[in-house]
């Protein structure tokens, strides 16, 4: 026995010490491939849109209004992009792109499913967006092809079993650090946002897989870093009103544009066209704004350290402000795929800038830098649901200390007022609407998606219609049960009946006496289901019957229900134990 337990032991061991050195593996592996694909899709999104953009090498589209000089080019590549797109969704019968919160959704199921083929095909519509034109970012498409890579690596038929939240947590943070040079970021985002829960395996394997894509990234050393900027001294007794009306200003703005961004996908449902000539729409307003004002377009990377380094009428930047949360919602909302943080950060930038220019706040011209990235800071970790993220990410970006600290302050009454309002970011109201309530975490979600079905009882008291009472009682007292369950030659299900409604009956037909009003499951039913209906149940089971053929599948007692949700719950309590 002593030595069975031994071997067990030892078995248990070397099963654990093989998965962990995998998880170690791919997660290393994840990184540094995903830091090629976000070096590749970065450097190629830029020089197509350069190369497509430079008005200067096509003079013959060139016109004049008011003695201005302006280009077609930039409308003529935003509907070429369009259609690309529209060709793409056609031939591949897309009904909707995929990003972050699909990426949220999988790392929160047992399961961690994702669909890979969706999951590149919606980051190559990115990069054909980005290089067209669209005002949308590059940094929500990386995040969800690095989920999507490694929950692939983990569906390889010679992998081990590794955890599959942590893995995709990898590629997330590896897909942040190459993008924007920013590793410690990029484990956290992983953490506070898509995996939502700390552990020391998964700690050691996020942060292998973030260091190792920023270590390829800086020997690659394929793209530049587009929001590098340095410290400007400023005085911070001075900086704190401006960065209090920051916060609130900021937290209006997010609300804003998370609420343009969901306005606009239904405003697109209602239109009744073909889904794959809906991109036309946004193709058409980018190419148009582009051609009279082109700081709006694209990755806005340029337009925001414009905000932080130029100062700006205000007027200038409350139309840049609002026409790009027109632009982006209308790509978002009609199919011209790419991400929202990018945005942001324009957005965000814009609206510290705009407070910079109220009377009072910022007098100083030192301010205009702190202004612009807390603004920046404040209205992505808002829109993003990651405020610790963005206090980070503020941090390696600008290499100052006190840039970072003091971004806590805006950056927390934002999020504040966000939740509140909103919600914990874009992404978990995105997977509201679609009627996964990621904010009551994995428990809830996979009591909703395991089927009562799974737990069902078919043992069961099984009674004919035509016995008497006398001949009923006989046989739930044989059974040992004080409900039966009334089912004809066929097993179509016919009523309930409880002992109690029996004594004193005197030798009648039992069936007249069977339950007039009772719960009854259904095979698809949930455990989460079952829980909330069992609130109101009095009784030893519950007959669990087919609603297409009316056949009794077998029953479900209190017990049963309860030992699932224990074993459910286990099961999410290992999960974050890891």
């Amino acid at each position: 026995m002593i030595q069975s337990d031994m071997i067990k032991k030892n078995t248990q061991f070397s099963s654990l010490l093989v998965t962990n050195f995998a998880l170690v593996i791919v997660a290393i592996i994840t990184g540094l491939i995903v830091s090629c694909v976000a070096q590749f899709f970065m450097f190629s999104g830029k020089k197509v849109f350069e190369l497509t953009h430079n008005v200067s090498d096509y003079n013959f589209l060139n016109f004049t209004i008011f003695e201005q000089q302006f280009n077609f080019i930039p409308m003529i590549i935003a509907i070429i992009a369009s259609l690309l797109i529209g060709l793409l969704i056609k031939i591949k019968n897309i009904d909707r792109w995929h990003g972050p919160a699909d990426t949220i959704y999988a790392a929160h199921q047992i399961s961690g499913q994702l669909d890979v083929q969706k999951g590149f095909l919606s980051t190559l519509a990115s990069l054909i967006s980005i290089g067209g034109g669209a005002s949308v970012g590059i940094y929500g498409p990386l995040v969800h092809f690095g989920g999507t890579f490694a929950a692939f690596m983990r569906r390889l038929s010679f992998m081990p079993k590794i955890p599959h939240d942590i893995i995709i947590g990898s590629g997330v943070a590896a897909a942040i650090s190459a993008a924007f040079g920013a590793p410690l970021a990029g484990i956290l985002f992983a953490h506070e946002v898509i995996i939502r829960h700390f552990s020391k395996k998964g700690v050691a394997a996020i942060a292998l897989s973030s260091v190792s894509a920023n270590f390829l990234a800086i020997e690659l050393d394929v793209v530049t870093y587009p929001l590098r900027f340095n410290e400007n001294d400023f005085d911070l007794l001075s900086s704190l009103p401006g960065l209090t009306v920051i916060g609130i200003i900021s937290s209006v703005v997010a609300i804003f544009f998370m609420k343009s961004l969901l306005f606009s996908g239904k405003l697109s449902s209602m239109i009744n066209i073909p889904l794959h000539y809906k991109p036309l729409i946004p193709g058409i307003l980018c190419g148009l704004f582009g051609i009279f004002l082109p700081i709006v377009i694209g990755l806005g990377s340029d337009g925001i350290m414009s905000f932080i380094t130029i100062e700006h009428t205000f007027l200038f930047l409350l139309i840049a402000l609002i026409i790009k949360v027109l632009l982006t919602s209308s790509c978002i909302g009609f199919g011209l795929f790419g991400g929202i943080f990018s945005p942001a950060l324009f957005i965000g930038a814009a609206t510290g800038a705009l407070v910079f220019n109220i009377p009072f706040l910022g007098e100083n011209i030192s301010l205009l830098s702190i202004f612009a990235v807390t603004g920046m800071a404040a209205v992505s970790s808002s829109v993003i649901g990651a405020p610790i993220t963005a206090i980070i990410l503020v941090l390696e970006l600008t290499g100052s200390y006190n840039y970072a600290i003091v971004s806590m302050l805006p950056i927390g009454i934002c999020n504040l007022i966000t939740y509140i309002s909103f919600g914990t970011s874009f992404f978990d109201v995105q997977l509201q609407n679609r009627n996964i309530l990621i904010n009551k975490g994995r428990e809830h979600i996979l009591l909703s998606q395991s089927k009562i079905l799974d737990y069902i009882d078919k043992k069961y008291t099984s009674l004919n219609r035509t016995m008497t009472t006398d001949n009923v009682i006989k046989t739930l007292k044989k059974n040992k049960t004080t409900e039966g369950y009334f089912i004809d030659q066929d097993n179509n299900y016919l009523g309930k009946i409880n002992i109690i409604n029996l004594i004193n009956k005197g030798s009648t037909e039992a069936f007249l006496l069977k339950e007039k009003k009772h719960i009854i499951l259904k095979p698809n039913d949930s455990v989460l289901e079952t829980i909330e209906k069992l609130s109101e149940f009095v009784g030893e089971s519950i007959p669990i019957v087919d609603n297409k053929n009316n056949k009794l599948l077998g029953i479900i007692s209190e017990n049963d229900v309860l030992k699932a949700y224990i074993n459910l719950s286990d099961q999410i309590k290992n999960i974050e134990k890891k």
